[in-house]
């Protein structure tokens, strides 16, 4: 669980990395790098552990072309967004609607109904994501005259990381979490550097865009990416989503911090109302915490 919010709290920041980088080189040329530095350096982690290196070839092929081509989609739709105009926090908070879409999804492909407190911390998400969203003027406020079709692009993303998450829990029993990590960011690699030469190609990087590409490819890449492989081996894809969804407070306290955006106080209610739904359990991990409560009582000698 620490490890899936240190994750989100790396994606967080991505959102600020990436905003910075993509105005000086060009976006899908940024996505390749990053995405094959992290696949690389999960690759020699593979390769030298040996509890994965044995079970590589165990993981379908077929199926991580289709993460690969989703989290292309994802990735795309949310970097342009931000090189649009939306905002660090207000593209985080977008992409936290995976809250409420991935249960959806999972109800419709498994017949899983979400429970009570997903449900709960789906709404909160919706309304906080509102709330972020309404601190932008969409219609070209502050220089970015297509806010408004940078943040559809968000929502979009948002649909998309919601599929690629269901993908990985139907997986994650299956494979080695550092083997799906990678395999995942070298598919999404590969299928990013098909369309590099059609979309400005690889110039070489700034020392500045150097260093975001090394951050975000082992940061918010190798590392995020191996973790959720690996909590999504204990909890399910709707509390995977929940947990995602501190991270739009990072990114609306990394961007104000960077000046890409303001800090208000309908902003802040609203990453209140994410980070309320970011801590809702679910009803199963309730009981098992209940159970462990509870069960030295059972054991306490009766009375006479």
């Amino acid at each position: 669980m620490l490890g899936l919010v240190l994750a989100a709290i790396a994606w967080g920041i991505s959102f600020v990395v990436t905003r910075g980088a993509v105005t000086n080189y060009p976006v899908v040329g940024f996505l390749f790098l990053r995405f094959a530095v992290g696949g690389s350096v999960l690759v020699a982690v593979g390769l030298i552990s040996p509890a994965s290196r044995g079970r590589w070839r165990q993981v379908p092929k077929g199926l991580l072309l289709l993460l690969g081509a989703v989290l292309a989609a994802a990735y795309l739709a949310q970097t342009l967004g931000l090189e649009l105009g939306a905002g660090p926090g207000v593209a985080a908070a977008l992409t936290s609607l995976v809250v409420v879409i991935t249960p959806l999804l999972e109800w419709a492909l498994r017949g899983q109904a979400p429970d009570g407190r997903v449900v709960v911390g789906a709404l909160l998400a919706i309304g906080g994501s509102l709330l972020v969203c309404l601190t932008v003027p969409v219609q070209g406020g502050g220089g970015q005259p297509h806010a408004g079709l940078g943040m559809a692009l968000e929502v979009f993303a948002a649909a998309a990381f919601s599929l690629q998450v269901v993908l990985v829990g139907r997986l994650g029993h299956r494979v080695p979490a550092v083997a799906l990590g990678a395999w995942q960011l070298l598919a999404l690699a590969t299928v990013l550097g098909l369309a590099v030469p059609f979309s400005g190609g690889l110039a070489v990087p700034s020392v500045s865009v150097l260093a975001d590409i090394v951050f975000c490819g082992l940061a918010a890449s190798a590392f995020a990416f191996a973790v959720q492989a690996a909590a999504q081996q204990h909890v399910s894809s709707s509390v995977a989503a929940l947990i995602m969804a501190v991270e739009p407070g990072v990114a609306m306290v990394g961007g104000a911090v960077a000046g890409m955006q303001a800090l208000t106080p309908l902003a802040l209610l609203g990453l209140v109302l994410l980070s309320g739904g970011s801590a809702a359990p679910s009803r199963e991990r309730m009981q098992r915490w209940a159970r462990r409560l509870f069960s030295p009582l059972g054991r306490l000698p009766r009375p006479a």
